[in-house]
């Protein structure tokens, strides 16, 4: 090889490293693996389970706390059980670190008759003293006479109370007007900490209102 054809060698040579280093140095070039030099490596994250009806993460609820004290009007409103006359206040129930279900019903529901069939299986699966079940009935034309009858005739050991209007319009201010559609089984579950949650509308069954329970501080 001549003197002249090894100077072009090395002068071509010298070159193609001078356009590959430029190239690399370019802001936003990609490097070996595709990604823009710097690039943070992806990194997958599990999804943090949510609890039914709310965009709100879940944590586990804590043990009963003395003193839990609720101030939603249908909280503190005093409501009677149409079976035996009993006055009480859902939030006393919760202070007494009680897991409070309150399902909104009717007589002549057919899906809420449902649902409290498997109410009478899941409750005797749970402890009765950590644990009560309200029928909240928002069926304004529906008296408290007809609301026991039903109660004993199907067999239905919980309280049953008549929801008035202010309780009712409480409610729907809460959780809006669907939470008092009974077809649409709306089930509110209050835990001992006080956390509240409107539960997925639609039949929930045996197992799902044992782990509501559980996940609520039962």
């Amino acid at each position: 090889m001549t003197r002249s054809s090894t100077a072009r060698s090395r002068t071509l040579r010298l070159t193609a490293v001078a356009l590959l280093a430029a190239a690399c140095s370019v802001p936003g070039a990609a490097g070996p693996t595709g990604e823009p030099p710097g690039s943070p490596t992806p990194i997958s994250v599990a999804p943090t389970p949510t609890a039914p009806g709310s965009d709100a993460p879940s944590e586990p609820a804590s043990s009963p706390t003395e003193g839990v004290r609720l101030t939603q009007a249908w909280a503190t409103a005093e409501l009677t059980d149409v079976r035996n006359g009993d006055r009480f206040r859902i939030a006393d129930l919760v202070a007494d670190g009680r897991v409070v279900f309150i399902e909104t019903m009717a007589i002549w529901c057919t899906n809420c008759r449902r649902q409290q069939g498997d109410v009478v299986v899941a409750l005797s699966k749970l402890d009765p003293a950590r644990v009560t079940w309200i029928g909240l009935d928002v069926d304004a034309s529906e008296s408290a006479d007809a609301l026991a009858d039903y109660s004993r005739t199907l067999g239905f050991d919980w309280p049953f109370v008549v929801a008035g209007n202010d309780l009712a319009r409480a409610l729907a201010s809460e959780f809006g007007d669907a939470v008092l559609s009974p077809p649409s089984t709306p089930i509110i579950v209050v835990g001992t900490n006080g956390a509240v949650t409107l539960t997925e509308f639609g039949h929930k069954s045996v197992d799902r209102i044992v782990q509501l329970a559980g996940e609520h501080g039962a």
